[in-house]
């Protein structure tokens, strides 16, 4: 607390010095981060918030702490066998979970930022209802590649994208309502979900 005072002064508020904000100024500070409103979104399937929300705070067991175990006998990727394991190579790195995500942007027509900072996400989709769909897109993309992690006969990139879209355009067709907008509906019926 020492640095805070000047002359016996509390110099961080002016009005004096309270427990509160003694308190505010020794805790640590933490950013906020970008990916909690796209988790916790309406729109998302559970099971998919679920596992992006463990995908963020870094909980997904792979190879590499179950070999520190002893569990398995050695720590590389069975999806691509490049690279040790680590989550950050499951979900940024491996060609497989890069091939995924390459044919997703296709279909939709945008970008989607993932990134293993867990502090910044993005895409290039703009706002309304494209950044909805990109937070879609976002969720899907880590619970299906987690999806595969855990089974045992692997699916080829394009089944595992085309399971992203369906789930996309489930989702938009029970939660969108009839006062999308014409360029909205426009877009969406290229993707073969009309808003009637």
């Amino acid at each position: 607390m020492k640095p805070a005072y000047d002359g016996n002064q509390w110099t961080v508020d002016a009005r004096g010095y309270s427990i509160r904000n003694g308190y505010e100024w020794v805790r640590p500070k933490q950013a906020k981060y970008d990916w909690c409103k796209i988790v916790c979104s309406k729109w998302n399937y559970p099971k998919h918030a679920l596992i992006s929300w463990i995908v963020m705070n870094n909980g997904v067991m792979i190879k590499e702490r179950l070999f520190q175990f002893n569990c398995c006998t050695d720590d590389r990727c069975w999806i691509c066998d490049s690279d040790t394991k680590t989550q950050s190579h499951l979900f940024y790195d491996c060609q497989y979970s890069k091939q995924v995500l390459r044919l997703t942007e296709q279909w939709c027509g945008f970008r989607i930022f993932v990134s293993s900072s867990n502090s910044r996400t993005g895409s290039s989709a703009g706002a309304g209802l494209k950044q909805t769909v990109h937070n879609l897109i976002w969720t899907a993309y880590y619970y299906y590649i987690w999806n595969q992690r855990i089974n045992f006969q692997l699916l080829k990139p394009g089944s595992v994208a085309d399971k992203i879209k369906e789930d996309v355009r489930r989702k938009i067709r029970r939660k969108l309502d009839k006062t999308c907008t014409r360029a909205d509906n426009t877009w969406l019926q290229k993707w073969g979900v009309a808003i009637e």
